[in-house]
């Protein structure tokens, strides 16, 4: 049996994360079955709470609440704030008030309330009775913004300092503070806790110790409003590499702070909600337990593509007759289809990728627009040529070779535009423009591209062979 509790200290080589997880979860899975349970705590007892996290998520059901009890209350508090909804709701379950109160003592005040947050209000309110004041009092301070701004992700355990404070005093606050926190920032505040701006910490240390702290003071940081939408904050932290930003109200009163592992997972919630939104789902989808919940969430935009896929079903009755004496059209139906979407995706893709990062700003839209234009000419007039040399080669036929490479390059333009200016349509609506990639331009596409393809297919038949129709 290997000995986990000793793998931390060790290199990570190529997939050596996958590995370790991998023989923590064998492991455990072993002293289950022997029913050694012991052994089984002091293996357990010796992970990081994210191993921990990604391991109960892969046990089944029943042995998730088992397994968690072994875990340490300090550990095991960490060990919830890494959980991932589906088995946090699980272990939530399993946990009475007063041991999930205990567990939320341990933890940082933005990782209680996002905790408490997930808990019916009846459950959550006999939760708060059992904390003590001073954590109910901070909670409840968290606890009225939402999840997704910059005070629903910030935390109020802070380092706040005095101009008039020498860096002698500085210090022994800092050591009398810090415990186990990690401090990235010193914030010098006045009399009414208006933040005033920051001490570097290297700073503080190096200095002497009868220097004062305004001496040391970095005026005007940069800071957020407790309203800011998360990703926008992630955007910050990007653009300036920083590690913490404090909160501020409108008063420029310091609220508390954004620590750079909690804009971590905002970057991880972002993606995974783009993900799903692009193939017309949820992210809310996560918190349902029941498939009937799943489905209801998922029916309404396939009903919508199917709506869609009907439409294109339409336009080929509509050309019925058309196809019943050129029958040759309906071998590229496929090609025509399958090019326009997958060029709308890419388009779209990108669109709403550099929109979510700041690149398509007021004024800078057009130029977008018909950056993807150009783009989407030249390929398709390379897909166009190479469709129209296989259809002349295959069937033989120069006409509809040439009909077939005209509605390809058609097909690829229009999807490309569509790509591209319906992401931006949705945005200046007010809905995410992520709903608009995936399924809908998929949908949008197939019955354009159909409708292109047969009104160019009549058109150049009817130009060139008088008795088509």
């Amino acid at each position: 049996m290997s000995d986990l509790s000793s793998q931390h200290e060790d290199v990570f080589e190529e997939g050596g994360l996958q590995k370790r997880q991998d023989e923590l979860l064998a492991i455990t899975r072993e002293l289950f079955d022997d029913q050694d349970l012991i052994t089984l705590r002091l293996i357990l007892n010796n992970q990081h709470e994210s191993d921990l996290a990604d391991l109960l998520a892969q046990l089944p059901e029943d042995d998730q609440p088992l397994a968690f009890d072994l875990i340490a209350a300090p550990l095991a508090a960490n060990t919830l704030s890494e959980i991932e909804t589906p088995t946090l709701l699980t272990l939530l379950e399993h946990l009475n008030d007063r041991l999930l109160s205990r567990y939320i003592e341990y933890m940082d005040p933005d990782d209680a309330t996002d905790l408490l947050g997930k808990l019916p209000e009846d459950r959550m309110a006999a939760v708060m009775d059992l904390l003590a004041d001073d954590t109910t009092e901070t909670v409840e301070g968290l606890l009225p913004h939402a999840d997704d701004t910059g005070g629903g992700i910030m935390t109020s355990r802070l380092v706040t300092l005095r101009e008039e404070m020498t860096v002698e005093d500085a210090i022994q606050h800092l050591r009398e503070w810090a415990n186990e926190d990690e401090v990235f920032y010193l914030y010098v505040v006045d009399a009414e806790q208006h933040l005033i701006g920051t001490v570097p910490l290297r700073r503080l240390l190096l200095a002497p110790n009868t220097t004062r702290i305004h001496q040391l003071t970095q005026p005007d940081p940069l800071s957020v409003r407790p309203d800011m939408d998360q990703e926008e904050v992630a955007h910050i932290f990007a653009d300036y590499n920083l590690l913490a930003l404090p909160v501020v109200d409108q008063a420029g009163v310091l609220m508390g702070q954004i620590t750079v592992d909690d804009i971590v997972d905002v970057i991880q919630d972002e993606a995974t909600e783009d993900i799903y939104e692009m193939a017309a789902m949820s992210s809310e989808e996560l918190e349902e337990r029941s498939v009937i919940g799943v489905v209801k969430r998922r029916l309404p935009w396939l009903m919508v593509c199917l709506a869609g896929t009907l439409l294109s079903g339409g336009v080929i009755d509509v050309f019925s007759d058309s196809l019943k004496n050129m029958n040759l059209l309906v071998l590229f139906i496929p090609a025509i289809m399958a090019m326009g979407g997958n060029s709308g995706i890419q388009t779209s893709t990108v669109t709403v990728r550099n929109m979510a990062i700041g690149h398509i700003q007021a004024g800078s839209t057009f130029g977008v627009v018909l950056r993807e234009l150009r783009i989407a000419c030249m390929m398709g007039v390379l897909l166009g040529l190479l469709v129209y040399v296989v259809a002349r080669v295959w069937i033989g036929d120069a006409i509809v070779a040439a009909c077939v490479g005209t509605a390809m390059y058609a097909a690829i333009v229009l999807s490309a535009a569509l790509g591209a200016l319906v992401p931006i349509f949705f945005d200046k609506l007010g809905i995410d423009p992520a709903v608009a990639s995936g399924p809908l331009i998929t949908t949008l596409n197939d019955g354009l591209s159909l409708l292109l393809y047969f009104s160019i297919s009549i058109l150049f038949l009817t130009l060139w062979r008088p008795g088509f129709l």
